[in-house]
């Protein structure tokens, strides 16, 4: 995303600190938003200090966390969602690439009126922590569960994404040591155990089996 030509500010009306007023699931109350294309003086004005600054955005989010966590902890792990644009001269071909889980950030989210009107993804590069009390309590139009089914992708999908290991491209590397070397995306896609041996300096291949890139180097 471009970076933004000016930030905002945000302070509580009453004059405590952010933090202060969210202490103990409280939602903070009212906020102030300064502009910083505001002079050194008016910035400075009411003396409070600056402790952040942030872009705040309100949008459908996708819960990340079990049911259990849910109920005992006060914070969540959220990845915002994001609708595909049909007027994209790519639509079809970022849909289906969505619904083939070749984009490994980002998740597809199914059309599903009227919480989630468009065909739509979670994106997990943005994945953050947000207090309990900024989500809206379960009404109807405004929440709903994945099914079974979809839930065990989605767990497949984090484990893909997150649980990737640090890996060699045959596209940019070379051998870093003389060793065995596996196919990252044979054994975890396909449950493969693909490996060739290569000398120190070596030019890396593609995979004969998937034809992918990525090598790890098997331990010692």
């Amino acid at each position: 995303m471009p970076k933004p030509s000016r930030w905002l500010l945000l302070r509580t009306k009453s004059g405590k600190r952010l933090d202060e007023a969210l202490e103990q699931g409280n939602i903070g109350g009212l906020v102030r938003v300064l502009d910083s294309n505001q002079s050194k003086e008016e910035w400075q004005a009411d003396g409070s200090g600056d402790f952040a600054m942030a872009a705040l955005d309100k949008r459908p989010v996708l819960v990340l966390n079990q049911t259990c966590d849910i109920q005992s902890k006060d914070f969540l792990q959220v990845a915002p969602i994001y609708p595909l644009e049909p007027k994209d001269e790519d639509f079809e071909k970022g849909l289906e690439k969505l619904k083939n889980g070749d984009k490994l950030s980002s998740f597809w989210i199914k059309k599903h009126p009227p919480e989630i009107k468009e065909e739509s993804y979670a994106d997990l590069v943005l994945t953050q922590a947000v207090h309990k009390t900024y989500i809206k309590k379960i009404q109807p139009g405004q929440h709903f569960r994945l099914n079974a089914e979809r839930t065990r992708i989605l767990q497949r999908f984090i484990t893909r994404y997150f649980g990737r290991p640090n890996s060699y491209d045959a596209n940019s590397d070379h051998a870093p040591t003389t060793g065995t070397y596996l196919c990252v995306w044979c054994f975890y896609m396909d449950a493969l155990v693909t490996k060739v041996e290569l000398t120190e300096g070596s030019s890396l291949v593609a995979c004969p089996i998937c034809n992918r890139t990525q090598w790890v180097i098997k331990g010692r």
